[in-house]
């Protein structure tokens, strides 16, 4: 028999003894005729045929593995992929005839050991009371790798991506099969993952001699073209390095791929970071603040840690892979980044949408770029005289005697003369300024009634009236605690996130959120008899937010169309007579914010007792935190993990 007989019989033969029948010894590669057409699938013997209407078995995971049917079931996935790779490498004989005659015999000599390592499972599974084609298979490998161009897209696609992948699959599997007792099982993973290490190895020996100059990580990635990206050369268990240096790959190589990521199944969603969102609502299009860009640029890497693995954030550079080596050695994941100036390739992807820090206008350049539709958020829902009337709407709808008095919820004032009415009016002793669109404690006033304006105060007031057209005037409380209540508005309704407990600057600048396994850790022995002196078991917060805010609230977003991530900051005080309130809004932030940020922290926290982000300037972080963003010579901001 000739390569090319033994190439048909595998690719084209219709029942599993052709396709499996190894190659005898002493065969012939003369008359290897022209170059085959790609056929759209394999032939297969009946109930394993790969088809063309999506149908397909969902991996089936591993709940019950301990049971013999399900890890049959898991088997009779692993025996179609590497039944795939058998026909894959006929194909390849086909249809590079011309191909080096070295690089053909390495290529029949792995298809014996595929078809060896299908028979494997196979027996495997029968002992486990599963026979192949009791579930439909999945063709994937196929419609990846079949309409390869050259030799080199061949050991790019199947030999440096899918096998290199197995390197992980294969040993932990047989990790896990060993730790449920399943000897045999282990045993055959085992010998199929010590087979991959020569696959990856000889692949990558084509794939050196065939590539353009530069490194091979740059040629790996310039090869693979979407939906494969080097991610697929990666596994669902902990990345192997040892296995990828036995089969000869470099260093630089294995530290770029154990950072890449992208999603391999579920369609993604963009994330990225523009702080500026009050501002902008201002300012329109126009270029943000000095302050305001240098946080966005040192700062960018944040959403990372609100996306999941899947997602993509879009950042201005890409971070050295020695801090993202770091970031995956502490246990946090990381999802897919991609540089600005590649939103192009975005446009070819199925994206599921879009989740900028906040959809203002200074967000919608970017979403033009990726050609999505989305609604930008209501700017009245930033407003603080909205928030001063919702909040007194609340005080209204429920009596506490935990809760501040209407009095707090704050006024809306549009002239000098009202503001000082009002202060020369009232017994409270200080008030607060706030311009209706403003964050982190910029462009607000601190002021005494027993003091009159000053010059400097008036005009300071007079540029924010003049700029904004009105302010909110509110009083001056004795803050006890800070924090925040965390929520989502999806299509379905509202969906409560967490708390953290906020930490600003005497400017009102954040510094630091903190999560908690119970919010109630972070609070004092007094505050908590407060909290729950005369209530449910529960407690005044917990009753409250059930009761009245979150019904409230979830009216408020659906009147103004708004579904996405919301922060409703709040604090306790101390009143004149000395005793403990709660003011449940102080403000609304329709956007992620930093404490949203520390609440997805917790995700990777080893105790999840306590969780801290703090931003700082460069060199003035917490000891021992783990840094979040890159740091450059002009970085001046930075985030930092504590646990």
């Amino acid at each position: 028999m000739t390569v090319r007989e033994i190439a048909e019989r595998v690719l084209f033969g219709t029942s599993l003894e052709e396709k499996l029948r190894p190659p005898p010894t002493g065969i012939s590669d003369h008359n290897r005729g022209r170059a085959v057409i790609t056929p759209k699938v394999p032939s297969r013997p009946n109930g394993l045929e790969l088809r063309q209407d999506g149908t397909r078995a969902d991996f089936p995971g591993m709940s019950g593995i301990e049971d013999d049917h399900q890890r049959g079931r898991l088997l009779h996935f692993f025996a179609n992929h590497e039944l795939l790779a058998t026909e894959l490498m006929a194909l390849v004989l086909l249809k590079f005839p011309d191909a080096p005659t070295e690089f053909r015999e390495g290529i029949l000599n792995t298809l014996k050991e595929e078809q060896m390592h299908t028979k494997m499972y196979l027996r495997r599974m029968a002992q486990c009371g599963v026979e192949f084609g009791d579930l439909p298979v999945n063709g994937f490998f196929w419609k990846m790798v079949s309409s390869m161009k050259t030799p080199l897209d061949y050991v790019t696609r199947l030999s440096l991506t899918f096998e290199q992948a197995n390197l992980d699959y294969a040993r932990g599997y047989a990790a896990i099969f060993g730790e449920a007792g399943d000897k045999k099982t282990a045993a055959l993973l085992q010998r199929i993952y010590e087979d991959e290490i020569g696959h990856v190895s000889y692949g990558l020996k084509w794939f050196r001699k065939w590539k353009k100059d530069g490194s091979d990580w740059q040629q790996f990635v310039s090869g693979l073209q979407y939906p494969l990206s080097p991610s697929r050369a990666k596994g669902a268990f902990v990345f192997n390095e040892e296995g990828r240096r036995e089969a000869g790959l470099e260093e630089e190589f294995i530290k770029e791929l154990r950072v890449c990521g992208q999603s391999k199944g579920r369609t993604p969603n963009v994330f990225w970071f523009n702080p500026g969102a009050e501002e902008s609502l201002v300012a329109g299009r126009g270029e943000a603040s000095r302050a305001t860009m240098e946080i966005e640029r040192d700062l960018a890497l944040l959403p990372a840690y609100l996306a999941r693995r899947e997602d993509v954030v879009l950042v201005p550079s890409m971070p050295g892979t020695d801090f993202l080596s770091g970031l995956l050695d502490a246990g946090l994941e990381l999802p897919e980044l991609i540089t600005f100036d590649r939103i192009s390739e975005m446009r070819n992807r199925k994206l599921h949408g879009i989740r900028p820090w906040a959809h203002t206008p200074d967000a919608e350049p970017l979403i033009e770029k990726l050609e999505m539709e989305s609604a930008p958020v209501s700017p009245d829902l930033f407003s603080k005289a909205l928030h001063a009337g919702f909040l007194k709407k609340l005080i209204e709808a429920h009596s506490c005697s935990f809760l501040c008095h209407a009095d707090c919820a704050g006024v809306e004032v549009s002239t000098v003369e009202e503001i000082e009415s009002r202060v020369a009016n009232s017994p409270l002793s200080s008030y607060v300024l706030k311009a209706p669109f403003s964050t982190a404690g910029r462009e607000r006033i601190i002021c005494n009634a027993s003091d009159d304006f000053s010059p400097q105060s008036l005009s300071a007031i007079r540029r924010l009236l003049s700029h904004h057209g009105s302010l909110v005037i509110e009083p001056w409380l004795e803050r006890v605690k800070d924090f925040s209540m965390h929520y989502d508005m999806t299509e379905q309704g509202l969906v409560r996130r967490g708390l953290s407990v906020i930490e600003n600057s005497r400017r009102g600048q954040f510094r630091r959120a903190t999560v908690t396994n119970r919010f109630t850790d972070c609070l004092e022995k007094d505050l908590r008899r407060a909290l729950f002196a005369g209530s449910s078991p529960k407690g005044h917060l917990v009753d409250f937010q059930e009761a009245v805010l979150e019904p409230h609230l979830s009216n408020l977003l659906k009147e103004h169309r708004f579904t996405g991530p919301i922060g409703v900051d709040s604090f306790f005080y101390r009143d004149d007579e000395g005793s403990l309130r709660w003011k449940p809004v102080v403000e609304m932030n329709p956007r992620f914010t930093m404490g949203r940020v520390a609440v997805e922290l917790a995700r990777f926290s080893r105790s999840r007792k306590t969780v801290s982000l703090t931003i700082a300037p460069v060199g003035e972080g917490p000891a021992g935190g783990i840094c979040l963003t890159p740091v450059t010579q002009v970085t001046k901001w930075a985030a930092f993990l504590e646990r």
